[in-house]
C-alpha cells in the first residue's frame, strides 16, 4: 500500500530503530513537508486538517509518536481515519504497542495501513544480524564471527545490538568491522559509551553513572559533561515546541534528528529541573576549563547532585510541596 492510499497508517514494533526504518521506507516517496509530533495536545485539530486542502501550504505528513496509552484516550479521533485515500495530508502514528485485536488496530489492518515491525529473535537473530552486518558501507570481516560477539555482549535487544554496530564502527574508522573491533568497543565494561554515562545520569542513577565514567580505560571528563550538557539542552528545545524538526534547529542538530526519548525525557523531569540540571552541568564545565583540579570528584560530585534533585521532584520537575524549596 502506498503511503496516499489511506489517511492513517501506523507502525508498530518494539525496536525504535527497525520502527525508523519502515518509516523511512514510507516516506521515501512522499515530496511534501514532514511534521514530527510527539503527543500532541492539539491533535482534534491536525486530523480535522487532514480533510481539509489548504490553499497556502502544500499537504503535510504529520509523524506522530505516541504511546498506547494516549492512543488508547484519543481512539475516537483517530477511527474515522481509517477509512479512505487521503486528499489533504497523512498521518503516520509510531508506537511500539497497538494491539491488532482492538478497535484502532483492527480497523488500520484491515485497511492494510498496519505495518507491523517484525523482531527477531531465537534462532532468527544471528541470521538477521549477519544480513544486517553485510550491508554495512566499508564492509565487514567474518561476518558470523562478529554478530557472534554482538550477541555474546548486547544479548537479543535489537537496538543494543544495532548502537552497538555503530559504535564498534566509529571505532574501526576505515575499513571493515571486525571482531576485534566489537570486542575493543562493547565488550565487557571495557569503554562504556557515553551515552550509557548520560542515560545513567538523567535518570537519578548516581551509582550507575559513576561506575559507567570509570569502565575500562574511564571516559574523558569533557566529552562527558559535553554530551550531558548537550542532552539537556535538546529535552528543553523539545519543551519549547512540539515539532521536531524546530526543536533540533533550536538545539543545534543537523538533519531530521529522533528527539522521541529527548521528549519523554523532558515530560518525565520538566522544565525547572531541566535548568537546575543544566545550570549545575555548565557550572561543572567551568571548574573543568580552570585546570588544575579533580576531574572525576567534579563529575561525581555533580552525578550525586543530580540524583538529589531528581529525587526530590515529583516526576515534572517540581518538589512536592511539604519539601519545596527555592531553587
Amino acid at each position: 500500500m502506498g503511503l496516499m492510499d489511506a489517511r492513517l497508517h501506523a507502525v508498530v514494533g518494539a525496536s525504535w530503530r527497525l520502527r525508523d526504518d519502515v518509516l523511512a521506507q514510507l516516506l521515501a516517496d512522499w515530496s511534501g513537508p514532514v511534521k514530527r509530533l510527539v503527543e500532541p495536545k492539539d491533535l482534534h485539530a491536525i486530523v480535522l486538517g487532514l480533510d481539509t486542502p489548504s490553499l497556502f501550504e502544500a499537504a503535510a505528513c504529520y509523524v506522530l509518536s505516541a504511546e498506547d496509552k494516549y492512543l488508547s484516550r484519543n481512539r475516537e479521533v483517530l477511527l474515522p481515519l481509517c477509512e479512505g485515500p487521503a486528499t489533504a495530508g497523512v498521518l503516520i502514528v509510531v508506537t511500539g504497542r497497538l494491539p491488532k485485536n482492538e478497535a484502532l488496530g483492527k480497523r488500520l489492518a484491515a485497511a492494510g495501513s498496519y505495518h507491523d515491525v517484525s523482531v527477531p529473535s531465537g534462532r532468527e537473530l544471528e541470521g538477521w544480524l549477519i544480513g544486517r552486518l553485510m550491508e554495512l558501507e566499508d564492509g565487514v570481516d567474518q561476518p558470523r564471527s562478529v554478530a557472534e560477539a554482538l550477541i555474546d555482549h548486547r544479548g537479543s535487544d535489537i537496538d543494543g545490538l544495532l548502537a552497538a554496530v555503530q559504535q564498534a564502527v566509529d571505532y574501526a574508522g576505515d575499513g571493515p568491522l571486525t571482531a576485534a573491533a566489537v570486542n575493543a568497543v562493547v565488550g565487557g565494561d571495557a569503554d562504556q559509551p557515553v551515552w550509557a554515562f548520560t542515560d545513567a545520569v538523567l535518570q537519578g542513577q548516581a551509582a550507575r553513572a559513576i561506575k559507567q565514567l570509570h569502565a575500562g580505560s574511564g571516559l574523558e571528563a569533557h566529552q562527558a559533561l559535553g554530551v550531558l550538557v548537550g542532552e539537556l539542552r535538546k529535552a528543553l528545545c523539545c519543551l519549547a515546541t512540539e515539532d521536531d524538526a524546530e526543536a533540533g534547529r533550536f538545539a543545534g542538530l543537523r538533519g531530521r534528528p529522533r528527539l522521541y526519548h529527548a521528549r519523554r525525557r523532558a515530560r518525565e523531569l520538566g522544565r525547572r529541573c531541566l535548568l537546575r540540571l543544566l545550570n549545575g552541568a555548565l557550572q561543572g564545565q567551568r571548574e573543568l576549563r580552570r585546570g588544575g583540579v579533580d576531574a572525576d570528584q567534579i563529575i561525581e560530585t555533580l552525578c550525586l547532585n543530580v540524583q538529589r534533585v531528581i529525587r526530590m521532584g515529583d516526576g515534572f520537575g517540581k518538589p512536592p510541596a511539604r519539601t519545596r524549596r527555592r531553587a
